[in-house]
C-alpha cells in the first residue's frame, strides 16, 4: 500500500488539507509563515509519478528539494527547530508514512495522508493487481479507509511517544556510523513526545567487545 504524504512543522499545524490542490496549501503556509513563495523549501520524492508535480511547483518560485528516498527523514526535517523544510510531499511507502508520523505528532508538527492501493500508483501489471487485493482485503479487515484523507490525529492517537533513529549512511538528518580502527562512532536522534525533548546523542562502540551476530548487522 502505498500512501500520499503532506507534513508541515509546528508553526503550520492546521493549514494544510490535502484535499486541496498542493498550491492552495503551498499559498496557506507561506501566508501563516509571512513568506514569499519564493521563500518556501519543499521536499518532494524524485519519482516519476511526481515529476509534473516538481515543474509546475518550481513553476511558482517555490525551492524544490527532489529526494531520491528517504522521505521519514525529511519529514522529521519540516518540525525540528534549526530544520530548513517548510513542507514535505510525496506519494510514498506507507509503513514509513505511520514511523513519520510518530515522529510528527511527537514534534507538534501536522501532516494529512491518504492511502493508495498499489495498482493506482505502479500500474495494473498482474503483479500489482495482485498486491493490491490483498492490500485492500487487510484495510477492509482493520476497517481503515482508502482513498481518504487521514488526519494525523487518525495515524497516531497520542504523543506519549518515544521516536529514535540512529544513522547508519550520513544525511542531512543524522550522521552515519563511522569507523576508526577498533571504534565505531553512531549517532542517534531521541525525541520524547510527552515533554517534546530533542536529544541527539553520539556513541563509540568498541568493536571487539561486540557479539558476532551483533557485527553481521552492523557490516563492520
Amino acid at each position: 500500500m502505498y500512501m500520499e504524504k503532506l507534513v508541515v512543522g509546528p508553526e503550520c499545524k492546521g493549514m494544510i488539507d490535502l484535499n486541496l490542490p498542493l498550491e492552495q496549501n503551498l499559498r496557506r503556509v507561506a501566508s501563516k509563515k509571512g513568506k514569499l513563495l519564493s521563500q518556501l523549501t519543499i521536499a518532494i520524492l524524485a519519482k516519476p509519478r511526481h515529476e509534473q508535480i516538481i515543474a509546475d511547483v518550481q513553476k511558482l518560485g517555490v525551492r524544490v528539494i527532489a529526494i531520491p528516498d528517504g522521505d521519514v527523514a525529511a519529514a522529521v526535517q519540516c518540525c525540528l527547530p534549526d530544520g530548513e523544510l517548510d513542507l514535505l510531499y510525496g506519494i510514498g511507502g506507507a509503513p514509513e508514512g505511520v514511523v513519520a508520523g510518530a515522529a510528527i505528532r511527537a514534534l507538534g508538527g501536522d501532516m494529512n495522508a491518504k492511502l493508495i492501493p498499489r495498482n493506482q500508483v505502479k500500474g495494473n501489471s498482474p503483479e500489482h493487481l495482485t498486491a493490491t487485493e490483498k492490500e485492500l482485503s487487510r484495510c477492509k479487515e482493520m476497517n481503515v479507509p482508502i482513498n481518504t484523507v487521514l488526519k494525523l490525529e487518525d495515524l497516531v492517537r497520542d504523543d506519549n511517544i518515544v521516536f529514535v533513529a540512529t544513522g547508519i549512511t550520513s544525511g542531512d538528518l543524522l550522521k552515519g556510523i563511522k569507523r576508526r580502527g577498533n571504534i565505531a562512532s553512531t549517532e542517534t536522534l531521541l525525541i520524547r513526545g510527552k515533554s517534546r525533548t530533542i536529544r541527539r546523542i553520539q556513541s563509540d562502540h568498541y568493536v571487539d567487545r561486540k557479539d558476532n551476530e551483533l557485527l553481521s548487522l552492523m557490516d563492520l
